[in-house]
Order: structure tokens, then sequence, then C-alpha cells
């Protein structure tokens, strides 16, 4: 088979080897598409995730704080509660 160009085209070229050309070029698009869709979506769940990290830090850090209060507020009525049997029991006596 002799390949021969005129006016920039091939001539002599089967027909099925251009076919299947322009099949492997339509399926490396498609999946370089779904790739970029692939990676658009990681992206997304990255953050997301990030998001809920940041809000779930956030959630800790009060819970920590307001748990710090509720045990000074438990040291304090236990001081009280000692003072006040310490004078039940000298009013007793």
């Amino acid at each position: 088979m002799k390949l021969e160009v005129h006016d920039g085209l091939i001539r002599g070229l089967p027909l099925t080897i251009l076919v299947t050309f322009l099949i492997q070029g339509g399926a490396a698009v498609w999946w370089l598409s779904s790739k970029a869709r692939d990676n658009v979506f990681v992206e997304q769940r990255v953050e997301r995730l990030e998001l809920i990290a940041v809000r779930t830090n956030e959630a800790h850090t009060q819970t920590v704080e307001r748990l710090a209060r509720i045990e000074e507020r438990q040291s304090a009525q236990t001081i009280l509660l000692e003072h006040i049997e310490k004078q039940l029991s000298e009013s007793l006596r």
C-alpha cells in the first residue's frame, strides 16, 4: 500500500485506522473529563471535611471550657457544703 499526501490529506490510509484514532481520541477526552470531575468531587469533599473538622474543634473547645466552669462551680459548692457541715457539727456539740 502506498501512502500519498494530496492537499494535506493522506490517501490510502485505511478507514478503520482513522475510525480507531477517532474512537481513541474520544475515549481520551471522556477519560480526562471524568478525571477532572473526580478531582472536583474530591476537592469539594476535602473542603467539607475541613469545615466539619473546624466546627468540631470549636465545639470541643467550647465543651472543655464549659466543663472547666462546671468543675469550678462544683468545687465552690463542695467548699460551701463542707463549711455548712462544719457549722452544723459545731452547733450540735
